[in-house]
């Protein structure tokens, strides 16, 4: 029960709830499976035009770990059965057009942003891509080279590093554990055959979501959609197994050297997938703890006790079940202060809960963030995709506002008690060369529990809580290990992804951590 000063705190810094209409987009499904979702917006003479492809490094199946996905991101747009790959650019700039596209754990996005007159030409360059893409091999070859690249420099940063080790350490069984990029041993291995193969099975109009906001007619992009589709049959998609994470059963910590001067730490407890209920009470949480200068984390970690140089909490909420995390940077002998200090501070939320004025103050930076995320056409048109893509409610964003809204003390205070639990919990650091006295000692956690040894199978060596039944959770029920997971100590890359947490699966306080789990 709330006490009688924390009542009136609440009532002088309740506002009105603000109430967003439906959004005013159009969806077809047409007869072969293709979706068409078309939202009018006359505000400014432009549009963003958008191909969603459910071609993700989750649904890579037998290849799991290549990177399928993103060397297509790569290579459709390498020439067409009409089009070269200079005519394409050239078709682009004549429109005045912006391309862009990101790759994800469940999707492949591409967009053009381009004045209202070339929406059609747009249009009709992502739906030749996507069907016609001849993906020649000299320009599979040369894009081989430039992922490559991208393989080492996402091994040169050490936040990047330390996402992915946190993603490998937190998923035992579930492909969230492996980077979008691929793991380079697997990557090696592929052939140009494999990768074809994975284009004509995905790149499918039933497997095919295309999203238009902007100054166009509905009635127009729809036509123009379905006289490129007419002839265009749905085929079968096989379908992807993709195990479920099972739960967590004691802490795991994961300290490795790494050639940087500073430490990178994170930690972070496994919450649930985006159309969860507790979803808004736990993001509330997320900016409560870590978004901004004025947030708890920030003002004791670093204003009051000088201990990190960065800190912030972010959210992650895909499809599948996600986490909840904070990230720092900061000296390495600070590192166990921090980690004691960020562990006493969660233990006093789960105890006291917020305060009323927090949670005011995190719905407004919720609202404020969402609501901006959607002035562009881009945005608006990512919304509508994300929303589409993972829950099948074009509403879905309005509705959560709204959930967001309704949010009480008492909801925060239960999401903590529930989720940010030790045994629910992940910790990882990327420390510099020689700080670490041993691995034993410097994974020991900060609390009282017996702590029992566990090794990656990238030779990432870990503790974990005795109890946990750590094997339990790593092998399957005959007890041999998976070795489809086995991590090697290979990244990705950081995407150009430029969509905010409106994209829903990592509202804008997760985009940090969705940016270094894209590829580019």
């Amino acid at each position: 029960m709330h006490n009688r000063a924390n009542l009136k705190a609440m009532r002088k810094v309740e506002s009105p709830v603000i109430s967003f209409p439906p959004n005013t987009a159009q969806r077809w499904t047409l007869a072969n499976g293709l979706t068409i979702i078309v939202q009018e917006d006359r505000s400014a003479p432009v549009a963003s035009v958008q191909a969603w492809c459910v071609a993700g490094s989750t649904t890579e199946d037998k290849h799991l770990g290549a990177g399928l996905s993103h060397i297509l991101e790569h290579m459709l747009f390498k020439g067409t059965k009409t089009r070269s790959t200079s005519k394409i650019a050239q078709k682009i700039q004549d429109v005045g057009g912006y391309i862009n596209a990101y790759t994800s754990f469940d999707r492949t996005v591409f967009w053009i942003d381009v004045p209202k007159d070339g929406a059609l030409t747009a249009l009709d360059i992502l739906a030749d891509a996507m069907m016609n893409s001849t993906l020649p091999a000299r320009e599979y070859v040369k894009e081989q080279e430039v992922i490559r690249r991208e393989f080492a420099m996402g091994m040169d940063d050490p936040g990047r590093m330390v996402t992915h080790l946190l993603f490998a350490t937190a998923y035992q069984r579930h492909p969230y554990r492996l980077p979008v990029i691929g793991l380079i041993d697997i990557y090696n291995q592929l052939t140009h055959d494999q990768v074809m193969e994975y284009y004509k099975t995905r790149y499918v109009p039933n497997n095919l979501t295309f999203v238009v906001v902007g100054d166009v007619s509905a009635s127009e992009v729809r036509k123009k959609v379905e006289e490129f589709f007419k002839d265009r049959p749905a085929k079968s998609l096989a379908p992807i197994y993709i195990p479920a994470e099972p739960p967590q059963l004691g802490r795991r910590e994961v300290h490795q050297e790494f050639a940087t001067e500073l430490t990178h730490f994170a930690m972070a407890w496994h919450v649930p997938e985006i159309a969860h209920p507790d979803v808004p009470a736990l993001d509330l949480l997320t900016v409560i703890l870590g978004e901004g200068h004025s947030s708890r984390l920030y003002r004791k970690v670093r204003e009051e006790s000088g201990l990190a140089f960065a800190i912030s909490a972010f959210s992650y909420t895909p499809g599948d079940p996600g986490i909840l995390g904070i990230d720092a940077i900061l000296d390495p002998q600070n590192r166990e202060a921090t980690q004691n200090l960020i562990l006493q501070m969660i233990e006093d939320v789960r105890r006291d809960g917020v305060t009323a004025e927090e949670l005011a103050k995190g719905k407004k930076i919720v609202l404020s963030q969402e609501i901006a995320s959607l002035r562009t056409m881009r945005g608006q048109a990512t919304d509508l995709g994300t929303n589409w893509f993972l829950t099948r409610n074009l509403n879905f964003s309005r509705e959560y506002l709204d959930k967001i809204q309704k949010v009480t003390l008492d909801d925060i205070k239960r999401v903590a008690v529930q989720y940010l639990t030790d045994e629910n919990l992940t910790i990882v650091s990327l420390n510099p060369k020689g700080s670490l006295r041993s691995k034993s000692e410097t994974a020991v956690p900060a609390v009282i529990g017996q702590i029992q040894k566990f090794e990656l199978s990238n030779g990432f060596e870990g503790h974990q809580n005795a109890n946990s039944r750590a094997n339990r959770e790593s092998t399957g029920s005959s007890g041999r290990r998976d070795h489809s997971r086995r991590w090697q100590q290979q990244f990705g890359s950081e995407s150009r992804c430029h969509s905010t947490r409106s994209c829903t699966w990592h509202r804008y306080f997760g985009r940090r951590v969705a940016q270094r789990y894209h590829a580019a």
